[in-house]
C-alpha cells in the first residue's frame, strides 16, 4: 500500500475540476493544505483504481496544478463519493479486505442504519425525529393521525427525491416535491408506487422549523477529527429555503448564512444564547456514537433543525459534508479547515500505520 493519503471523488466531478470548472470540491484547497503540511496526496474516482496492479491512475498536486499519475493504492482513503450501486461498493469491498481504511466508511451511507446507531444512545436519541423503513400502511397510519410525514432516499444528497406529504382532509393529501399539487390517496399511492422503492426510503416526522424572514431554516453542523484525532466542531452554517416548498438545499434554491447570524434573527437573545450552547455537545455526540460503530469515521455533516420553541433535532447525519455551503455564507477561512481537519486526520492514520 502507498503512502499518499487517497482522495476519492465522483469522477465526472474530478474531470470537471480538473480541467477549471467549479464543482462541490474543491480540490485546490486539497492541494494548497498537501504542499504546506507536505502531505503526499492522490486524487481519483473508483474507475482509476487497477485492483489486479493494486494502484490507482489519478492526480498529483504540483506547484501550479495537477499531474496525473499512477501510484499504489493508498492505506486510508477519504471517501468523497456516495454509492448506491453493487459494482463501485464491490471495488471498495476490496479495498477494505486488503486492509485499506476509508475515512469516512462507505459502509455508513444508508440513513436508517445511523438512525438505528443513534436512536440508541440516551444523549442523542431525545432529539431525533420519528424515522422508519418506508411502507403505504405506514404512511397511511401517520396521515390518519394528522402527521405530515417527509419521504427520502435512504442513500442521497442535496435534497433529491425528498418529498413532503400532508393530509389534507378526510380523502387528499398535499404532494409537495419539486411541485406542490393536490391528489387523492389512491393516486398517491399509485404515484409512489412508480417512484418509491420501499425498502431504499424513509419515513420521517415532518418538522416545524424555526424561520428568519418567514422562510425555515436548519443548521449545517460539520463535526470532524483534526490531526490530534480529537472531534472538533469547526463552525456551522444556516439553510435558509428559498424556491423550494420546504428543503433548505442550496442546489434546491436555498441560500445559505452564518449559523449564528439565523439563530440570531429566529430567538431572543437569551434563548439564542442558549442555542449556540447547546449545538457542539449535541454534534460530538453523535459523531462519538457513530464512531462506537465505525471507528473510522471522521468527517461528518450533520442537519440540525431548530423547531419554534428553540428545540435541538438532529434530521440526518451526512457522511458527504456540501462544504460549499460555507463558502456561500461567506465563512471562507472555516471552509478550508473543514478541507483541513479530515487531510490532517488522514495523514496522521497513515504514520500510526507504518
Amino acid at each position: 500500500m502507498g503512502s499518499s493519503v487517497g482522495i476519492l471523488m465522483d469522477g465526472y466531478a474530478l474531470r470537471k475540476a480538473i480541467q477549471g470548472y467549479q464543482v462541490h470540491e474543491s480540490i485546490n484547497i486539497y492541494r494548497e493544505i498537501a504542499i504546506a503540511e507536505e502531505i503526499p496526496i492522490v486524487v481519483f474516482s473508483v474507475n482509476g483504481i487497477n485492483l489486479r496492479r493494486n494502484t490507482v491512475r489519478g492526480y498529483i498536486p504540483t506547484g501550479d496544478g495537477w499531474e496525473s499519475a499512477t501510484a499504489p493504492i493508498p492505506r486510508v482513503i477519504h471517501k468523497r463519493v456516495l454509492y448506491s450501486t453493487s459494482p463501485p461498493l464491490n471495488v471498495l469491498s476490496r479495498l477494505r479486505s486488503r486492509g485499506v481504511v476509508f475515512v469516512n466508511p462507505y459502509l455508513m451511507q444508508n440513513k436508517y442504519a445511523i438512525y438505528q446507531l443513534l436512536a440508541c444512545d440516551a444523549q442523542v436519541a431525545p432529539h431525533l425525529p420519528a424515522t422508519w423503513v418506508y411502507s403505504w400502511r405506514r404512511l397511511v397510519r401517520c396521515l390518519a393521525m394528522g402527521h405530515t410525514m417527509i419521504l427520502k432516499p435512504m442513500i442521497g444528497s442535496v435534497g433529491r427525491g425528498v418529498m413532503r406529504i400532508a393530509p389534507r382532509g378526510k380523502y387528499s393529501v398535499e404532494l409537495a416535491g419539486k411541485h406542490t399539487r393536490m391528489m387523492s390517496y389512491s393516486h398517491l399511492r399509485r404515484y409512489l408506487h412508480q417512484q418509491v422503492q420501499p425498502r431504499r426510503f424513509l419515513l420521517q416526522q415532518y418538522l416545524n422549523l424555526a424561520k428568519v424572514n418567514d422562510n425555515p431554516f436548519d443548521l449545517r453542523v460539520p463535526v470532524q477529527r483534526d490531526e490530534t484525532g480529537e472531534w472538533t466542531v469547526p463552525g456551522m452554517v444556516a439553510k435558509i429555503s428559498g424556491v423550494h416548498p420546504f428543503l433548505t438545499n442550496l442546489a434546491q434554491g436555498g441560500a445559505a448564512i452564518p449559523g449564528e447570524a439565523a439563530i440570531a434573527a429566529a430567538f431572543s437573545p437569551s434563548v439564542a444564547a442558549d442555542v449556540r450552547i447547546s449545538i457542539e455537545p449535541l454534534a460530538k455526540n453523535v459523531a462519538k456514537a457513530i464512531a462506537r460503530a465505525y471507528p473510522s469515521a471522521a468527517d461528518l455533516g450533520l442537519d440540525i433543525g431548530l423547531d419554534v420553541e428553540a428545540k435541538p433535532w438532529l434530521i440526518e447525519v451526512n457522511s458527504r459534508d456540501q462544504r460549499i455551503t460555507f463558502s456561500e455564507a461567506g465563512l471562507h477561512d472555516t471552509h478550508k479547515t473543514l478541507y483541513r481537519n479530515p487531510l490532517m486526520y488522514c495523514a496522521r492514520l497513515i504514520k500510526e500505520r507504518t
